[in-house]
């Protein structure tokens, strides 16, 4: 075979021999006192947020849609308490 990129030393071979003649590796040894950490960034939080465990109420969801085409969703009070909700979530204790 020949040398390709020195990857094998020239005029050596390595015969295949049955699987039961592999000799097992030593077991890795293990480590102690080792810890995993996980961030989430804000973005994922808030996304945590929009898609929570209590899923996606379809029933909401089709009426938001009728009030909107029909034009009677956008009212002074439901914007007012949405800019309320959305500044006390960003601004805690506003």
């Amino acid at each position: 075979m020949a040398n390709i990129f020195r990857v094998h030393p020239p005029n050596t071979t390595q015969g295949i021999g049955p699987v039961g003649s592999m000799k097992p590796k030593a077991a890795a040894s293990q480590a102690t006192n080792v810890s995993d950490t996980v961030e989430i960034s804000t973005a994922g939080m808030l996304a945590a947020k929009l898609h929570g465990p209590e899923g996606i109420r379809a029933d909401l969801v089709q009426r938001v849609k009728e009030e909107i085409a029909a034009g009677t969703f956008e009212t002074p009070e439901r914007i007012d308490a949405t800019v309320d909700r959305l500044l006390e979530e960003l601004f805690p204790g506003l």
